[in-house]
């Protein structure tokens, strides 16, 4: 099973946003995080892992089980969108018509 620590679990975190911060350079729209909540869950399963079979004449006899480990990682940014050609403004996204798009 891979051990992955808070230490290195925030630390990917940042690489993470280092990239996104990189990849939105020179972008109209950037974003702004306003706050990061991380939520690591681990769960363990114990179950023993074997399979054996017992014969005699007709009665069959046997059993299972098995181990395994998940681990959950939940990542929650809380972004405001600004629009660097507004001067850093919020982002406005809409037309001034008023309407539907299926009419003519």
């Amino acid at each position: 099973m891979t051990e992955i620590g808070l230490a290195s679990a925030i630390e990917e975190l940042r690489q993470e946003l280092y990239l996104a911060q990189d990849a939105g350079a020179g972008q109209q729209l950037a974003f702004e995080i306003e706050e990061a909540q991380l939520e690591l869950l681990l769960e363990l399963r114990n179950e023993g892992r074997a399979d054996g079979k017992l014969k005699f004449g007709v009665a069959t006899v046997g059993a299972s089980g098995s181990t395994g480990s998940t681990r959950t990682h939940k990542l929650t940014l809380k972004l405001k969108v600004r629009d660097r050609a507004t001067g850093g403004g919020q982002a406005e996204v809409g037309a001034q018509e008023t309407g539907s798009w299926d009419e003519d």
